[in-house]
């Protein structure tokens, strides 16, 4: 999920169980019956603590993202939180959080996060 804070700025996090721990949007897979937004709120929390207006949660982008074993079709998915802190909830996993520009993204981006970010709309 691509959160925005009041000023545009994107939360990523580093995706520590991967190679070279790359920063990675906060995300996951729907479990079954769930809607792309209804997973994203629901990874949003389980990895992070926040919690956004589900009235205001929409998707904005799907990508396909290749991989020598199998691609992956990603969800882009957008909210804006006003106010709170990411918390560290799945520490092995998940961490290390920032706010980052999503015009000016760091260059060890994970893949798919980097796709969604090119195709994010202008904040608000």
């Amino acid at each position: 999920m691509a959160v925005r804070d009041a000023e545009g700025l994107v939360l990523v996090g580093r995706r520590r169980a991967e190679p070279g721990a790359p920063l990675a949007v906060p995300g996951g897979k729907p479990e079954a019956g769930e809607s792309v937004e209804e997973c994203a709120i629901r990874e949003l929390v389980e990895e992070t603590g926040l919690t956004v207006d589900g009235s205001a949660v929409r998707t904005f982008a799907c990508v396909l993202v290749p991989a020598e074993r199998e691609s992956w079709v990603v969800a882009g998915v957008e909210a804006f939180v006003e106010a709170g802190d990411p918390r560290e909830l799945e520490p092995d996993k998940f961490g290390s959080f920032q706010w980052i520009d999503p015009d000016r993204p760091p260059a060890d981006l994970f893949p798919a996060t980097a796709a969604l970010l090119e195709r994010l709309p202008d904040a608000r």
